[in-house]
C-alpha cells in the first residue's frame, strides 16, 4: 500500500467517468473504528451506508476505552462492522491515524528560482525522527501567504507514514478482500470532509478524539499548521468513574446519557469543561500566534470527532476561543435520504474521517 496527498479542497466530481462506483472509508480510532460508504450514482455522490463498532470489547476492556489492536483484532473488528452495517463495497481507502504518521511544515532557506527537490528529502532527516528507510515520504511546497519580492524562504508540508503502518493495513484490506488504494493521513480526510472549496482565509478544525485533541490551520487549500495535546474524551470518562466512584464502563454511560437522566448533568458538564478547558487554552495561544505572524484574523473555527457530540462542547470552545465555534456537519458534502436527516445529524461529528477518506476517490 501506498500513501499520497491530494489538495485537500478540491472539489468532487460532477459526473461519473464511466459507469458506477462505491467506495467505503475506514477510520480506525483509538476507542472506535467508523465505515461510510458512498456511491456514485448518475452523477451524485450518495450515502449508501455507515457504521461504528466500539473497539474495547475486542481487548477485553470496557466500550469506550482507548485501545490498539493487533492486526488479528482489527481485522475482526472491521469485518464484524462491515457486515452490521451491510458494506458492500470492494475499494476501501484507509485514514491512517496521527500516531503512526509525522506531518509537520517546515521552513526552508532559499536562493532565487532555486529548485528545492534536491533538498527536501535532506533536510527532512532533521524533523522526521526514525530513518527515512523506515518511512514513505510525501512533500509538498505550500505558497506564501503574503507575496515578497524576494522571498528568503520557503514553507513545504512534510508527510510521512511507517512503512510497518503502511503494510499492515494493505494486510488489512486484503484480509477482507478489498481493492488496495492509496492511504492517507486522517488529518487530510477531516480537512476534505469539513471544509469548503470556496473557503476564504484561515480555518481552524478542532478534532476531539478520544486520546487526542488535534488542531489543524489550514488556508488556501494547504495545512498551516498543525498541534495536538494528549487530552481526549477517555479522559472525561476517566474523572466521571473517580469523581462518581463507579467504573469505567459505567462512566461512559453516564457521560452518554448526559442530558437524558439528568442526574450529576451539572457536575459532568463541570468536569467535562475542566479536562478540555487547558486544551482550549493551549489551540487559543496557537491560533493567536498565527494571527500575529500573518496579520490575518482566522475566519472560521469548526470543532468535529466523538467530542463533540457532548452538548455542551460548543459553548465551552466558545468561551476559552473567544471565537463563534461550530460544530461538523461533513455529510452535507453527499447527498443521502430525507428521513436520515435527524440522524445524522446527532452522530455527524463522529464520522467526518471515515467520510472524508472515501471523497477522496472522487475527486477530479
Amino acid at each position: 500500500m501506498t500513501f499520497s496527498f491530494k489538495n485537500v479542497f478540491s472539489s468532487i466530481q460532477k459526473k461519473p467517468v464511466i459507469g458506477q462506483r462505491k467506495v467505503v472509508g475506514i477510520d480506525f480510532g483509538s476507542s472506535s473504528i467508523k465505515v461510510v460508504e458512498i456511491e456514485l450514482k448518475e452523477g451524485v455522490v450518495s450515502l449508501s451506508t455507515y457504521g461504528e463498532l466500539q473497539l474495547g470489547p475486542y481487548a477485553q476492556l470496557d466500550m469506550g476505552s482507548v485501545v490498539h489492536l493487533e492486526a488479528d483484532k482489527k481485522i475482526e473488528a472491521l469485518v464484524d462492522v462491515m457486515r452490521e452495517s451491510s458494506v458492500t463495497a470492494k475499494e476501501g481507502v484507509f485514514a491512517l491515524p496521527l500516531s503512526s504518521s509525522f506531518v509537520t511544515v517546515m521552513s526552508l532557506p532559499v536562493k532565487d528560482d532555486e529548485d528545492i527537490d534536491s533538498r527536501v528529502r535532506v533536510e527532512a532527516r532533521k524533523y522526521i525522527p526514525i530513518a527515512l528507510t523506515e518511512v514513505a515520504l510525501e512533500w509538498s511546497e505550500v505558497p506564501p501567504i503574503q507575496k515578497e519580492a524576494k522571498p528568503i524562504s520557503k514553507e513545504v508540508l512534510l508527510a510521512a507514514i511507517q512503512n510497518t503502518a503502511l503494510s499492515e493495513y494493505a494486510a488489512i484490506l486484503k484480509a477482507v478482500q478489498m481493492s488496495q488504494q492509496p492511504a492517507e493521513i486522517e488529518l487530510f480526510s477531516t480537512l476534505r470532509a469539513v471544509t469548503e472549496t470556496t473557503e476564504v482565509g484561515a480555518i481552524v478544525v478542532i478534532d476531539m478524539g478520544a486520546e487526542v485533541s488535534k488542531l489543524y490551520i489550514a488556508e488556501v487549500g494547504f495545512l498551516r499548521r498543525i498541534h495536538r495535546i494528549q487530552i481526549g474524551g477517555s479522559h472525561v470518562t476517566q474523572k466521571i468513574a473517580k469523581e462518581l466512584k463507579c467504573t469505567f464502563e459505567e462512566a461512559e454511560n453516564i457521560k452518554r446519557q448526559y442530558g437524558v437522566v439528568g442526574e450529576n448533568d451539572v457536575r459532568i458538564s463541570k468536569m467535562f469543561e475542566n479536562v478540555y478547558n487547558p486544551v482550549f487554552a493551549e489551540f487559543k495561544r496557537v491560533i493567536n500566534q498565527y494571527e500575529i505572524r500573518t496579520q490575518k484574523e482566522i475566519s472560521r473555527v469548526v470543532l468535529t470527532g466523538g467530542g463533540v457530540l457532548f452538548p455542551q462542547a460548543i459553548t465551552i470552545a466558545q468561551d476559552a476561543l473567544t471565537k463563534k465555534v461550530e460544530r461538523s456537519n461533513p455529510f452535507n458534502k453527499i447527498a443521502y435520504p430525507a428521513f436520515l436527516e435527524d440522524t445524522l445529524e446527532s452522530i455527524t461529528p463522529v464520522f467526518s474521517v471515515a467520510l472524508g477518506a472515501a471523497l477522496r476517490q472522487f475527486e477530479q
